[in-house]
This record gives C-alpha cells, structure tokens and sequence, in this order.
C-alpha cells in the first residue's frame, strides 16, 4: 500500500515540477530582449527554439501564418515595422528588469514586466506601469505566453495584442495576394 502512495506523490511532484513558475517562459522571452550575448540560445524573439518552448501552439501557429504570407509576398521579414517585445528602434542597455506573475484569472496567468531602455537618450520611463503584459497558460503540463500585449491593454482586449496584430497581418496579405501587389485581380 506505501509503493503505490508512493509511486502517486511522486507523479504529482513530477507534474508540479513540470509546470514550472508562470513567469517562467516570459523570464526566457526577456533573456533574448535584454540583448547580452550568450544570455539565450534563442537568435530571434520568435525563432523556433521559443516558437517551440515558451509560446502557445496557438500563438506559435498565428506568428508562423504571419511570416509565411510576409516571406510568400517578400515583404523582407518587417511584419510590424517594430520591435515587439522591447518597442524601440534604438534602444539603451535594458536596465530594472521586473518580472511580475499576478493572481490567476482563470486559466490565464497576468505576467507584468517592467523595464527601463530608454533613460541613456535622456527619457525618463514610468516605472509605476508595466511596460508589456502577457498571458501566460498551461499547455502540454508548462507554462507558456498564449499573448502579450505592448500598449493599448484595455483590460486584455484580444484584439490590441500583438498576437491580434499578427493575426491581422495574415489577412492583410492575403487579401494582398487574392488582389494583387498592384490591388487588381
């Protein structure tokens, strides 16, 4: 009767174990964004190493419709135009790093990250309000980002995240493409 209660407790410490922290998967996203060398084997906020680790399936699958209508009409990889995750074309060394998890709602996790990479050009960030907010969910027993969000949070409206705005690039190229580049058919 011990080996089989046994056996169970550790299969939950296994499953626990698993799932890790629901900061977890944002403090490897932000390894990759705070630029030091070695810091991540990730190349690329969206490589596949993370696509394949920290990200939803589901937002993993909206990124990849994103960059294949992009590469399909070569478009030269800009998608948004911007730095999704850091949101500056020149930024300064990312200093204060705080990554915050808050209380569950649901099956969504509030993760809250705070950042200063402007305060070298003379800015002065506000420190009190998270620069990003993901959503972070279990999938597959771990935590991974379903969502994020870099302004207009609107108490998580879907539709102003980024992965709305990927979602909304997939459209607009293939609209592009039942068109034409010129917009003719």
């Amino acid at each position: 009767m011990k080996l089989p209660v046994l056996v169970l407790g550790f299969a939950l410490i296994g499953g626990l174990a698993q799932a890790g922290e629901p900061q977890d998967p944002v403090v490897t996203l932000m390894k990759v964004a705070d630029g030091i060398e070695g810091n991540s084997e990730a190349t690329d906020y969206f490589d596949e190493v993370l696509l394949n680790s920290i990200y939803s399936k589901s937002f993993s699958q909206v990124y990849r419709m994103a960059a294949l209508s992009d590469q399909l009409l070569d478009l030269q990889g800009f998608m948004t135009g911007q730095d999704e995750v850091v949101v500056s074309q020149d930024p300064c060394e990312m200093k204060d790093l705080k990554i915050v998890a808050g209380k569950a709602k649901g099956a969504v996790v509030p993760v809250e990250v705070f950042f200063d990479v402007s305060s070298c050009w003379g800015n002065k960030p506000d420190m009190t309000q998270p620069a990003l907010r993901f959503h972070v969910v279990q999938e597959d027993g771990h935590y991974v980002i379903d969502n994020f969000w870099n302004s207009d949070y609107q108490n998580g409206d879907p539709a102003t995240s980024v992965k709305a705005r990927f979602a909304s690039l997939v459209k607009d190229n293939v609209d592009m493409m039942v068109k034409g580049v010129g917009g003719e058919e």
